[in-house]
């Protein structure tokens, strides 16, 4: 039975974050979809209705800052602290066999969980992760302003323009500016150098690469084995959403059989 949203306690470095997600009960084995900068677990809604996901759990969490979990006191809002708060949740729903599907931003995220975390996923499924700093998209806007002209110059600008883009699933009037900012920044660190696409080489677990096949030029293509690269026809960026049957159609072959 699907219940529209709950709140997981989770408790990192002594702090608890309360993160606002939307769960399913369908079985020991577990979906956790991960949503990238400016967006939140709506941008998944569509898998809740996907014939193909039956009969497993699905877990969609909003990172904090974003959707409806609010930035703790203290939080930095960097992709390490994303991804302490991420593996938390891992840990809570250690007994489940988990799948981890994560997009864009959040994909960069999942890379930066421990090495003995990923090695306890059955797979690792990354929808256009930014990699490297060619891709980083809207995080490229953050790179020469401070925090103040973010938030009170570039933010606006970026709500105005993307908000109702009919080829994106961004949810910015439920994204704090300060985490979009502290995000972004901390994305261009990131992908300053190759220690991102390093750790998707090495990986210790089953991974993809999935991209829309409108962006065959991502500089990661080049980089990466094709054997790990699944393109989804008629899609950009935000391929569960631009083509939903070619995505979550395509999703139960790179998960593997239900155990």
């Amino acid at each position: 039975m699907s219940r529209p949203a709950i709140v997981i306690p989770v408790r990192v470095r002594g702090a608890t974050f309360r993160v606002a997600a939307r769960f399913r009960e369908g079985g020991d084995e577990l979906i956790l979809f991960v949503h990238g900068l400016g967006c939140s677990k709506s941008c998944w809604r569509a898998a809740w209705q996907r014939p193909e996901l039956r009969g497993r759990s699905l877990l969609a969490p909003d990172l904090p800052g974003f959707g409806h979990t609010p930035r703790p006191p203290g939080f930095a809002g960097d992709l390490a602290g994303h991804a302490r708060v991420l593996a938390a949740l891992i840990d809570a729903h250690a007994l489940r066999r988990i799948h981890l599907v994560a997009h864009s931003m959040g994909g960069s995220i999942a890379l930066l969980l421990p090495p003995q975390v990923l090695a306890r996923l059955a797979s690792l499924v990354l929808i256009e992760p930014r990699l490297l700093r060619s891709s980083c998209g809207i995080a490229a806007e953050a790179a020469d302003v401070t925090a103040a002209q973010f938030r009170t110059l570039v933010f606006p600008r970026l709500r105005a323009r993307l908000t109702g883009e009919p080829r994106a699933a961004f949810d910015l009037d439920c994204s704090d500016p300060d985490m979009l900012y502290a995000g972004s920044r901390s994305l261009l660190d990131w992908t300053a150098g190759e220690l991102l696409l390093e750790r998707f080489q090495t990986a210790p677990c089953r991974r993809f690469f999935v991209y829309g096949a409108n962006n065959r030029h991502l500089e990661e293509l080049t980089r990466i084995a094709p054997t790990l690269s699944v393109p989804i026809a008629g899609a950009a960026h935000f391929v569960m959403n631009d083509n939903p049957d070619g995505f979550f159609g395509r999703l139960p072959d790179l998960l593997g059989p239900p155990s």
